[in-house]
């Protein structure tokens, strides 16, 4: 075989070969590499938006605000072309996003559900692939909190379930900034310096709290009595100053369970009552003591809660949290120990990521693959001196039946 001959031969060989990746590429409903022009122009945009908000501009001067990007519900599976676990397109977007330079983003948060519900080993592959996507290249401090879908239970508890150790060991296998916390909780805090000055302490709670599986956290979230007592004693207390601000990391947004969609949790409840970690904020925003029993709507497991924040430091500045899979804010109210002098607790969800779970209830935003809709996160900036939040949005955002909705909301929180 001469020289040409055998050039000929390789370069069938090759071309065979590329043409039986380009088919098991197509099986794998990826969205198509040709459509990250849609990244950038939603870059282009979602940057301009955060030149508007990311300094408090005076006529004595300027200060730089404390920016979050917040991520929820990407559930990555096997089916979605904008979050499928071989390559979670929307997710690589938004780390990309928060690490150009430019940006000055302080921090990274996801709010839970980084899975599809699948057969035991397969959702176990898709968390895997949310943690290595989610810290690949990914410099700025992240933190993560879990959902109700991370426990990949299905209507019944069945041998799907993944049990809290085994999320344990998945969802912690790396980190890119330092957390206090015990080794086998899947709750813990972390300090972020301010570039305003102080800290912005983040709280990341854990819904999926239990050694078994007593409870179907598919649908009940489970706060136990031990991650109460850290949360009051420890996460509430442990180094904070007068010039702590405090964020909390939640996924079921803190309202009363509705069946007529007239809250925003409208799918799923709480196994304890589900005001009890805002009665615990709010004796801590007032300074005051709390003493109360909060029952179980199942057994008579209590959660008793003896706080005494008559000495604490800090401010609380909201939650961040997901599940309803759109955007919103809303103030906490309802709480026996409200106190009507302060402004009522902040909650801010983020929408989910991928068109292939969008949400049916509230969400009247149109969303579509390979499309500048395709993806869709929050943006915040935060003023600790003027007790604001700035929020903006990456890619899809305007509600379908609000074409003037803006394009920053800005809510106060004290």
């Amino acid at each position: 075989m001469n020289n040409t001959t055998s050039q000929i031969y390789v370069f069938l060989i090759l071309l065979i070969l590329l043409a039986g990746c380009k088919d098991d590429w197509k099986n794998l409903n990826l969205r198509s590499g040709e459509n990250e022009t849609f990244y950038w122009e939603n870059n282009k945009l979602a940057a301009q938006r955060l030149a508007k908000i990311m300094y408090n501009k005076t006529d004595s001067g300027s200060y730089e605000r404390f920016k979050i990007v917040h991520i929820s519900d990407p559930h990555l599976s096997s089916w979605s072309p904008s979050n499928n676990y071989e390559l979670p397109i929307n997710l690589r977007q938004s780390i990309q996003f928060a690490n150009q330079q430019e940006l000055q983003i302080n921090a990274i948060t996801a709010t839970g559900d980084f899975i599809s519900i699948d057969k035991k080993e397969k959702a176990k592959e898709y968390m895997r692939s949310f943690i290595h996507f989610f810290y690949e290249e990914n410099y700025i401090p992240s933190f993560i909190c879990t959902g109700n879908h991370d426990s990949n239970s299905e209507a019944e508890i069945g041998n799907t379930f993944l049990y809290k150790n085994e999320i344990n060991e998945i969802l912690f296998s790396k980190n890119n900034y330092s957390m206090n916390r015990n080794s086998t909780e899947n709750y813990y805090y972390s300090d972020v310096p301010n570039p305003q000055g102080g800290t912005i302490r983040f709280i990341a709670l854990d819904m999926l709290d239990q050694p078994a599986s007593q409870y179907n956290t598919l649908s009940y979230a489970y706060f136990s009595q031990k991650q109460i007592d850290w949360l009051i004693n420890t996460a509430l207390k442990n180094g904070i100053t007068d010039h702590h601000n405090i964020i909390i990391l939640t996924h079921y947004p803190f309202q009363r369970r509705s069946v007529n969609n007239d809250t925003y949790l409208c799918d799923g409840d709480f196994v304890h009552s589900w005001n009890m970690i805002p009665e615990i904020i709010e004796a801590f925003r007032t300074r005051s003591s709390l003493q109360k029993t909060y029952p179980n709507q199942f057994n008579s497991e209590t959660i008793n809660v003896n706080a005494d924040f008559s000495d604490s430091k800090g401010e609380f500045v909201c939650y961040l949290g997901g599940h309803i899979h759109c955007n919103a804010y809303f103030d906490v109210t309802g709480l026996d120990n409200e106190n009507a002098d302060l402004t009522p607790q902040k909650m801010i969800l983020c929408t989910n990521q991928a068109p292939s779970e969008k949400g049916v209830v509230y969400n009247k935003v149109a969303r579509e693959e390979d499309s500048l809709s395709s993806n869709s996160f929050c943006i915040y900036a935060i003023d600790t001196k003027e007790k604001k939040i700035y929020i903006t949005y990456f890619g899809a955002y305007k509600p379908s039946n609000d074409r003037n909705y803006a394009e920053i909301q800005t809510i106060s929180y004290n």
